[in-house]
């Protein structure tokens, strides 16, 4: 039996979906709720900022999302397709309706079942969860992000990129990632 491979940097892409329109659509409920144009306009030019190659935002050696788990509500489905549009190789969204109303311990319950072979994903919610699944994963130790997250908070179509590591995703949890960027409509493209 060959080694088991060493334990790789993991990755996490939190978005709050853009911004929706507050009325129900005709004999709809929350779940089908669209988005605004600002939301359209934001989730456009947040896909912008990343760029083909994901330098956009800043981050150096931060891969992009291999795989996007993304709640089936409307909102959030148009948010990830019109981020991921823009890249070289968009991440394979999965749709997830255990998402929708999800609290943060069953999102990470969901990281945590990722396969090692993945080492970046994109986790697209909606709040109060990405706010507080946001501060909650942050190390202890990072008091700056922290601060960051507190200050700034998590309004729709804000991005935070938390970073693990080296540990297999089985072992991502609660108060154990550090805070590479956390990025806050409105975004300017990056020339």
């Amino acid at each position: 039996m060959p080694p088991a491979p060493p334990p790789a940097l993991r990755t996490v892409w939190l978005l709050r979906h853009a911004k929706a329109v507050a009325d129900l659509p005709p004999g709809g409920t929350d779940f089908d709720r669209v988005l605004a144009p600002r939301g359209r306009r934001d989730a456009t030019a947040l896909g912008g900022r990343i760029g083909r190659r994901g330098k956009g935002l800043g981050l150096g050696r931060v891969r992009l999302p291999e795989v996007a788990l993304v709640s089936a509500a409307a909102r959030t489905m148009a948010t990830a397709e019109l981020m991921c549009a823009g890249m070289a190789a968009p991440p394979l969204l999965e749709r997830r309706h255990d998402l929708y109303g999800a609290e943060p311990e069953e999102v990470v319950a969901l990281l945590r079942a990722l396969d090692d072979d993945i080492s970046t994903v994109l986790v697209v919610g909606h709040n109060p969860t990405m706010q507080a699944l946001g501060l909650g994963l942050l190390s202890p130790d990072d008091t700056d992000g922290h601060d960051l997250v507190v200050r700034r908070g998590f309004p729709t179509c804000a991005l935070g990129v938390y970073e693990f590591g080296p540990v297999a995703w089985r072992d991502v949890g609660a108060r154990r990632a550090r805070l590479a960027g956390l990025f806050i409509p409105p975004f300017a493209k990056e020339g």
